[in-house]
Formats: C-alpha cells, structure tokens, sequence
C-alpha cells in the first residue's frame, strides 16, 4: 500500500473516532428537555452526515489504486 494511501485511511480512521465519542457522549447526556432533545437530534444529524462523508471518503481510497489481475499496481 502506498504511503498516501495509508495517511488517507488513517485520517478517516481518526475521523470515525471522533464521530463516536460524541455520538457516546450525546447518548450518555439524552434527557426530557425539549429544546436539549432536540439540540442532541441536530448533532446527532450532524454526525450522520460527518459518517456518509467518511464512508464516501474510503470508498474512493478504495478506489483510488489500480491493481491488475495478479495484484500488483498499476501506476
């Protein structure tokens, strides 16, 4: 694997982690107040959207490498 390739999926790598610690953290503090409930509902729509942009992200990682058929690259 390239070099690039492994920085570009370690940046995604840290990027996921930083979605579920404040997904754990909003499901921790989840509470009967209206106006918080609905603060957690926009963050936790947020952080949908920050996973479809990462999952888009490694799907062109994974993309991004030509490999012929006996799995070397193509460069």
């Amino acid at each position: 694997m390239r070099l690039e390739t492994r920085d570009n999926i370690a940046k995604q790598g840290t990027e996921i982690a930083s979605v579920r610690g404040t997904l754990q953290s909003l499901a921790e503090s989840w509470g009967n107040d209206y106006d918080h409930v609905k603060y957690l509902q926009k963050r936790i729509a947020d952080m949908e959207e920050k996973l479809t942009n990462v999952q888009n992200t490694l799907a062109e990682i994974e993309y991004s490498e030509q490999v012929d058929w006996t799995g070397r690259l193509n460069e």
